[in-house]
């Protein structure tokens, strides 16, 4: 689309036979999914927001008018989340998503 700017992160197919659907990952961690609705809308989600407290955070998630749309404003979502400024988000809530993505690599 003219005029949007790029996502940032590395998007890709999620499955050869699902072509309207995408992963969004910053190097090797999983950060987020988009998927056309048929209702004709491109729904968004951030897959990385494991805080003990995220129940409070305002909903991370969303929809859009078209895939590109869609990545730019969940990367918008995860970048405030690591600046920790996404709203409902307390300090503690990011060392508390870095501890959990430590604690799921080590026990595997």
């Amino acid at each position: 689309m003219p005029g949007l700017p790029k996502p940032k992160y590395k998007w890709r197919q999620t499955w050869p036979n699902h072509p309207k659907h995408f992963c969004g990952y910053d190097g090797s961690r999983h950060i987020a999914s988009i998927y056309w609705n048929h209702m004709g809308w491109w729904n968004w989600f951030m897959c990385w927001h494991w805080a003990k407290n995220a129940n409070r955070w305002k909903r991370p998630n969303g929809q859009a008018d078209s895939a590109r749309a869609a990545a730019l404003e969940v990367e918008a979502c995860y970048d405030a989340v690591l600046r920790r400024e996404w709203p409902g988000m307390a300090p503690e809530d990011l060392q508390c998503m870095l501890d959990n993505e430590e604690w799921m690599r080590t026990r595997l």
